[in-house]
């Protein structure tokens, strides 16, 4: 079949492809961050120019649009709503000095906010959700720099910096602090939990859960000092020896669970209290819930260290009794822990956290926390995709990469899209506007 001829013609309209920017640059002026943030952003040296907090958008609104490198940000800069948006953008030498502008002040500052962007943020989209559940995990950002501040080597063996990162059961970030990479995974983490939990309000229930790098005492009591209840995994050498102590006691007796765990159907739970010496609150022992499953003949080739009678073992250590939680609800709320590394992926794939920019490491956490903020906001927007909220990949595809003209008139914005976009982006806008407003309405007693 012949086809016929497609014909170029030129326009002088200023056209755009990602007329979605308007979300974003709506939320940013619902949270009020120019406020918030600009008593902390690094000072201009120059009056001239566009100001800090401009830069910070920019920042946000490239990460957020699918930039994942420097370089990008002076692409960005012939988008026609993005330079309007931004005030003509940023290049990217500029974003790499404005990134190494940070101070450790601002960084914390900027840390503490992220706390507040995502507990407003959650408020939009989940209301009457009352169970406040934090993951927090540590993960490692594999690097080829040879000069990079803060690239180690880590357990893994892998040449790398490192994360410490606390998301709730939404996928919204409360916590990014990036370390060098030999940094134990728990190094830190009472600082971080201190300050997520005392901005959480009183009238959302607190649960905790992480795996076995956070399994010790300074945690616990942190955790119960902001009346949290907490589900931990302990290593297995502290699980052996617990089983060990409570079976000698005759204080442990095992029993079959309908829980599929080792991809095995016939388990065992059992639990006991463990003593622990110097726990806050007056408290004298934790609860510790155990799981086990008869190791088949083939899985002794795959486990690294088999037991010597049979079993695989799983060790849970919790604040939470009987009456709140059974053993195997314990079991079960501790195995969401798993979705945080769903959100972690998401970050180093979504918005490329594989890699940092700069050498500076103060500047590469100022690159990651400004990232942090615009995944955030991005997972906003998910939840008026889907109900179950999704990945950043579909946002941008459906709600960011939007073909648009631009028209500026004297002091007027407008942006045309065609008229079936146009329904889609007002019903998303007033939903919005809509849940801005229940926001501070909100009241927790």
């Amino acid at each position: 079949m012949k086809l016929n001829p497609i014909v170029l013609q030129k326009t002088n309209k200023a056209l755009s492809a990602n007329a979605g920017l308007i979300f974003l640059n709506n939320l940013i002026g619902q949270l009020d961050l120019e406020t918030k943030l600009s008593n902390f952003l690094p000072i201009k040296k120059k009056e001239r120019g566009i100001t800090s907090f401009t830069k910070f958008k920019s920042g946000l609104l490239s990460l957020a649009s699918g930039s994942d490198c420097l370089d990008d940000f002076n692409e960005l800069r012939e988008e026609a709503l993005y330079k309007e948006l931004c005030f003509g953008g940023i290049s990217s030498r500029a974003m790499g000095d404005f990134l190494r502008s940070f101070s450790s002040v601002s960084l914390q500052n900027l840390s503490e906010e992220l706390c507040d962007i995502a507990l407003n943020l959650r408020l939009r989209t989940h209301p009457d959700e009352l169970d406040f559940i934090l993951t927090m995990d540590s993960t490692p950002h594999e690097q080829t720099g040879q000069k990079m501040e803060g690239v180690k080597w880590n357990y893994k063996n892998l040449w790398c910096l490192d994360s410490q990162n606390a998301y709730d059961q939404f996928g919204y970030s409360y916590g990014f602090d990036l370390r060098p990479g030999s940094t134990y995974s728990a190094e830190g983490s009472e600082v971080m939990i201190r300050q997520i939990f005392k901005k959480i309000p009183q009238g959302l229930k607190r649960y905790f859960r992480a795996d076995s790098a956070y399994g010790r005492v300074s945690v616990y009591n942190e955790l119960i000092n902001a009346n949290v209840n907490f589900a931990i995994v302990l290593r297995e050498n502290l699980g052996r020896h617990v089983r060990k102590m409570l079976l000698n006691q005759h204080s442990m007796k095992w029993s079959k669970t309908k829980t599929i765990f080792f991809e095995s159907k016939e388990c065992e739970t059992a639990c006991g209290l463990y003593p622990i010496k110097d726990l806050a609150g007056g408290k004298r022992y934790l609860r510790v819930v155990f799981i086990r499953a008869k190791i088949k003949g083939i899985q002794l080739n795959f486990l690294d260290n088999p037991s010597v009678d049979g079993y695989q073992y799983y060790s849970i250590i919790t604040n939470m009794d009987r009456s709140e939680k059974s053993d195997d609800e314990i079991i079960e709320f501790y195995r969401g822990r798993a979705n945080a590394e769903n959100f972690i992926r998401e970050q180093k794939n979504g918005y490329d956290f594989h890699h940092f920019p700069c050498k500076k490491l103060s500047a590469n956490k100022a690159y990651g926390l400004i990232g942090t903020i615009a995944y955030n906001l991005m997972r906003n927007l998910s939840f008026y995709l889907v109900k179950g909220g999704c990945f950043a990949k579909k946002v941008r595809n459906k709600l960011i990469k939007l073909p648009c003209q631009v028209v500026r008139h004297a002091r007027r914005l407008t942006v045309r899209v065609a008229p079936a976009t146009l329904e889609v982006m007002e019903k998303i806008l007033e939903a919005m506007k809509q849940n801005n407003s229940k926001v501070y309405e909100k009241k927790f007693t």
